[in-house]
């Protein structure tokens, strides 16, 4: 398989499982929306899970990307600029979009990792990957002195993450981004220094 046929198709995937989600998105689906032959979609994803599996690191990989060139710029400035700059982002984007684009790891957790449990798994790495760069800002915030250390940085990470992940629920709920924002700038507040 080229490269870019896979791309295409785990692209394609990725566009079906935000939009109507995972069981709502057919195999039929995939293979009319990118073109893909049925043969090699089953040779070389097994199955439509292992599919939304491959889905799933590939947008983990590029949620870090984004994740990272943010949160780890020391152009932006300290750690605590970069959470805030990232929260000003991440609501702007959802304000601009309406709300009716979403994480595709957040949307997925929500509809599958109760009763699919190899879902769960890839979901929860996906997660984890996106918490390790925040935790990595935050950890480099205390050790300037910026970020307090009577809380380890994981548990803080933890804190700031479900801000980010509850708050976009709340704003989508209400079409209004400021709850969003809200609740994130709060959670930078709390752990500042």
């Amino acid at each position: 398989m080229k490269k870019h046929e896979k791309e295409q198709v785990i692209s394609v995937g990725e566009k079906l499982f935000r939009s109507k989600g995972y069981h709502n998105t057919g195999t039929e689906d995939i293979l009319k929306e990118s073109e893909y032959p049925r043969s090699s979609f089953y040779y070389h994803f097994k199955s439509k899970e292992g599919f939304a599996i491959q889905v799933l690191e590939n947008y983990g990989a590029n949620s870090e990307k984004l994740y990272r060139d943010i949160l780890m710029n020391s152009k932006i400035g300290s750690p605590v600029d970069r959470l805030k700059h990232f929260a000003q982002m991440l609501t702007e984007m959802s304000v601009q979009k309406k709300f009716t684009s979403e994480c595709l790891i957040q949307k997925l957790s929500i509809e599958c990792a109760g009763i699919n449990d190899g879902l769960r798994q890839v979901i929860n790495n996906q997660m984890n990957r996106l918490l390790t760069v925040v935790n990595e800002c935050i950890a480099e915030g205390q050790s300037l002195n910026e970020i307090r250390s009577d809380i380890p940085s994981e548990e803080l990470a933890e804190y700031y993450h479900s801000q980010l992940y509850g708050g976009f629920i709340l704003s989508r709920l209400q079409q209004n981004g400021k709850v969003m924002n809200k609740g994130l700038h709060m959670a930078i507040e709390n752990m500042s220094k």
